[in-house]
């Protein structure tokens, strides 16, 4: 694995923590997975299914709707176990608001960039 790959990946982690996840789950992989397709290649989010849930799906030999499915209630469980100060603060929500999939996985991906752009 190249350097690069490696900040990448610990960025990743580094903005994940601030969240409540199952991190022993395949979903929190497909979601590690989902944030570095993005990281890498920002005109990904243009077709999440193909750009997204298709290449993860194939690497976990699953279908994409199940990628897709697995995320959102990740995202979900990830929503009611975080407490909302954290969400609010990390998104800038309003204190009810819960993130969509696609919201939490570019906003993620836009601060590991930021914090790799910082560091370079």
């Amino acid at each position: 694995m190249k350097e690069d790959d490696i900040q990448i990946l610990e960025n990743i982690m580094v903005e994940l923590n601030h969240f409540k996840f199952s991190r022993r789950s395949l979903s929190y992989q497909y979601l590690i997975e989902a944030i570095y397709l993005v990281v890498k290649d920002k005109t990904s989010i243009r077709n999440f299914n193909k750009n997204i849930y298709v290449p993860i799906a194939k690497k976990y030999n699953t279908k994409p709707e199940n990628v897709q499915w697995s995320l959102s209630k990740l995202i979900n469980l990830m929503y009611l176990n975080t407490p909302n100060k954290i969400i609010f603060d990390y998104f800038k929500f309003f204190m009810d608001e819960k993130p969509t999939l696609k919201f939490f996985i570019i906003t993620i991906a836009q601060n590991v960039n930021d914090n790799l752009v910082i560091y370079r």
